[in-house]
């Protein structure tokens, strides 16, 4: 559910293919605004939804969420005149339709053969991500705590003008109060110290794209092999994670569509020692955006519409959870 929610602020950018030659029609800056509206739902105990706040149990499944979110967004950037370099601010287009996002600085240059690279740095944003100080308290109020996250990637496109592309991300997160655990008795030091979520995060992609229709609609498929290690404090919370996406995009006249779908699994280092189990999981997922340019025949506007559902099946069923997200925004460009 956490993984959907950004995606409501940036669905309004995706307006061009992700193949599109020139980093911008022209030099100079862009400024990209949107207001965004939507209604979220889903399962998960370690959602911080004030509905969550007190488990009877940890052998259930989390009670069902729901909520309406509006909110705006914006996003900066520049381009050179020779239209082949572009410093940004704020999300990258590339990565909406497999719903990675996070708020970046970066720069993307492009070369003669039209191959891209694009380097990105994303800080910590304090408020914006929160966790339980002990997701396993129950028949008692839990208490939030931040999870704040940085890092950075980079990213080559269409290495010497072929269709792969190779991708790195590294990021660094720190669970400020992290007492997970501590109100179970008869858990060793050793134990507990399985149980710390502070952690780094490694990810290689590597992905490309062909065309499979290209007449007056553009129909492409994009795969993506996708490699995820997370190294936690600790080993009952560290995993290796595999995954498979498949997008399909279709570009025709003003109307963008693309969606993608997820499946892979996480196999974790060791047992958690309140449940004496793994946490290994199945993920699948579907994600999809489509957007209308020059909405209301005005060109500065673009009307998009984003519905995604997640959903992962752990060995223990605490860990079980799925998520919904459908909205609707207009964005303004100039």
């Amino acid at each position: 559910m956490k993984n959907l929610f950004p995606a409501l602020l940036l669905s309004s950018l995706l307006v061009t293919p992700l193949s599109a030659k020139p980093l911008a029609n022209e030099a100079g800056w862009e400024f990209t605004i949107s207001l965004n509206a939507g209604y979220v739902s889903g399962q998960s105990n370690l959602s911080t939804s004030d509905d969550n706040e007190i488990i009877s149990d940890v052998d259930s499944k989390a009670e069902s969420t729901d909520s309406v979110i509006a909110f705006p967004f914006a996003r900066i950037q520049y381009t050179t005149e020779d239209l082949n370099t572009q410093f940004f601010l704020g999300n990258s287009r590339d990565q909406i339709s497999t719903s990675q996002f996070q708020y970046e600085l970066g720069v993307t240059h492009q070369f003669a053969d039209k191959s891209k690279i694009t380097a990105a740095y994303f800080p910590e944003l304090p408020l914006f991500n929160d966790t339980w100080e002990d997701p396993f308290l129950v028949d008692q109020a839990r208490t939030k705590t931040d999870d704040n996250a940085q890092g950075g990637r980079i990213q080559l496109d269409r290495i010497a003008g072929s269709p792969i592309t190779l991708k790195y991300a590294y990021a660094r997160n720190k669970v400020d109060n992290d007492n997970s655990g501590e109100s179970w008795s008869g858990l060793t030091t050793q134990q507990l110290q399985s149980l710390q979520r502070s952690s780094q995060y490694h990810r290689a992609e590597i992905e490309t794209m062909f065309p499979v229709y290209l007449q007056q609609t553009k129909v492409f498929l994009k795969p993506t092999l996708q490699y995820t290690a997370r190294i936690a404090d600790g080993d009952a919370i560290s995993y290796d994670e595999y995954n498979f996406q498949l997008g399909l995009l279709i570009f025709s006249g003003r109307h963008t569509s693309i969606t993608t779908f997820n499946i892979g699994n996480s196999s974790y280092k060791d047992k958690n020692p309140i449940f004496d189990n793994k946490q290994d999981s199945i993920n699948l997922g579907i994600f999809s955006v489509y957007s209308y340019a020059e909405a209301f025949n005005w060109k500065p506007v673009t009307f998009t519409l984003i519905a995604g559902y997640s959903q992962k099946d752990s060995d223990i069923t605490f860990y079980d959870e799925n998520g919904l997200i459908v909205s609707a925004g207009l964005a303004y460009t100039f």
